[in-house]
């Protein structure tokens, strides 16, 4: 490109200005120290074409002279914001893989913690029972049997619960993961989730409003005539309210029939004491409401 805005400088020497761009390119693309060695030279070769080729262009000089010097700090400066971003994206990406160690690691201890007394004593009963009944003390065996039921009763209760716990769903990353999905499948997606709806819901809550979406996002990719969908999730003073719109034309709303979906739907809204609200004229709206007391309270149980 130096060339080029050389050669082109004989037959016009205002293109000696393309050294500006050039400039740019060297500061974005080079260090700080390989830039500036390079610039200078740049700089001093058009200098050098200026006073033995282009005498009395002095005005086109100093143009170009500015020009480069402001390209090229913008260049540097546009490098240093890229190579910042990558950095920040590096140490994001270390931090969810730190993360997701740390919570295999918190899985390994809480069913080691569950299962391993547990199953400790299922095999000391086990082992008893077998000396018992080689003894002929039928009866004493029968005991550590029934134990042993009720041992194994209570640890597959145990891990079902830590396995729940688990599986505990995230709002956010399934608001994140529809939303991709919508994408993906040619829907523009509006979003608006307030960042402090995690402190306002419970686990449980969290999960269900997260199973809601879901659901919704599924009808979405099955029914949908339109393709854009809106959701919310706003909180007000007492009130946290979930908004899911398709944006779709339904033209028979009156004849629409719930189907299982929807059904759940309800059956996820009531059991955290929300309102629902389905509507289907002229677009399919889902509104769910729980109130902030109901929270609290679902909370303090917790």
């Amino acid at each position: 490109m130096f060339l080029l805005s050389v050669a082109c400088s004989f037959q016009n020497p205002g293109a000696a200005t393309i050294v500006g761009f050039i400039a740019f390119i060297v500061g974005y693309y080079n260090s700080l120290r390989t830039g500036i060695l390079t610039i200078s030279t740049m700089m001093v070769l058009l200098t050098s074409l200026n006073f033995s080729v282009f005498d009395g262009a002095g005005f086109l000089l100093l143009a170009s002279l500015l020009n480069s010097i402001v390209l090229f700090g913008f260049g540097v400066m546009e490098r240093k914001e890229t190579l910042h971003g990558l950095k920040e994206s590096q140490q994001a990406e270390a931090l969810r893989v730190l993360s997701a160690i740390a919570e295999r690691e918190r899985i390994g201890r809480d069913l080691h913690d569950v299962a391993g007394h547990a199953l400790s004593s299922i095999s000391l009963k086990a082992q008893l029972a077998d000396k018992l009944i080689s003894k002929d003390k039928i009866e004493e065996a029968h005991r550590e049997v029934r134990a042993l039921a009720q041992l194994s009763q209570s640890l597959l209760s145990d891990i079902r619960q830590a396995v729940s716990d688990i599986k505990q769903l995230s709002l956010c990353d399934e608001i994140a993961k529809d939303k991709a999905l919508l994408e993906e499948n040619g829907f523009t997606v509006i979003t608006n989730i307030e960042e402090r709806v995690n402190a306002r819901l419970s686990a449980k809550q969290e999960s269900q409003l997260a199973l809601i979406i879901k659901e919704l996002t599924t009808n979405t990719l099955r029914y949908s005539t339109g393709n854009t969908v809106s959701l919310s999730v706003e909180v007000y003073e007492q009130t946290v309210k979930m908004t899911y719109k398709d944006h779709g034309i339904v033209k028979s709303g009156g004849s629409i029939k719930e189907g299982n979906g929807l059904m759940g739907i309800r059956e996820r809204a009531a059991s955290i004491h929300a309102n629902v609200d389905i509507s289907f004229t002229p677009h399919p709206i889902v509104i769910l409401q729980l109130n902030v007391d109901q929270i609290s309270s679902m909370k303090a149980a917790l």
